[in-house]
């Protein structure tokens, strides 16, 4: 955070392959401080080609803004399609900040997919990770323009959810939106 730390494309790219997953997982979670650097775009289309989902999601947001609209859009719908990554709201929200023309209606598609799931209703010990995907869409749908009584019924529901940390979820991310919830 200090800009003492420095890494460049060929540098991850030597280092990359030897590093354990909880390495990769620190600097990816860092490397957002890289990007002055002139590779700093670079460094991401390498994550993407040689990470996986769990990666690609740690740098989603550098993503749509670092990378031409088009290619942010199309590497973070990869993302946010991936059937084995638990939790995609950052997939999510970094669609949206891309502002890129399909966003509104794959993040809208998206929301369909986790409301048809089952497991949007399962409770868990901490917070049921497809419920909180669902409220940070619709969250990040309205930011982007939607009106929120497209999804007054939706947000009801997931104010009524089994789990409180996905009702305080709701009421965090969608109470500016909706009065009642508060």
């Amino acid at each position: 955070m200090d800009g003492s730390a420095s890494m460049t494309l060929g540098e991850l790219e030597r280092e990359w392959p030897a590093w354990t997953k909880l390495e990769r997982l620190d600097f990816l979670n860092a490397c957002a401080w890289l990007d002055k650097q002139q590779d700093f775009p670079d460094m991401l289309r390498f994550i993407f080609r040689e990470g996986e989902p769990r990666d690609w999601s740690a740098i989603a947001l550098s993503t749509a803004s670092h990378l031409p609209t088009d290619e942010a859009f199309n590497l973070l719908v990869r993302g946010l399609r991936a059937p084995q990554l638990r939790g995609k709201s950052n997939f999510a929200q970094a669609i949206a900040t891309t502002k890129h023309p399909e966003a509104s209606s794959t993040l809208r598609a998206h929301l369909q997919l986790m409301w048809r799931q089952q497991s949007l209703w399962d409770d868990d010990r901490f917070i049921n990770w497809t419920a909180f995907d669902a409220t940070t869409c619709i969250a990040h749908l309205i930011e982007i323009g939607a009106p929120p009584s497209d999804f007054n019924d939706q947000v009801l529901q997931l104010s009524r959810h089994v789990n409180s940390s996905n009702r305080n979820s709701c009421r965090r991310y969608l109470g500016k939106y909706y009065d009642w919830l508060q």
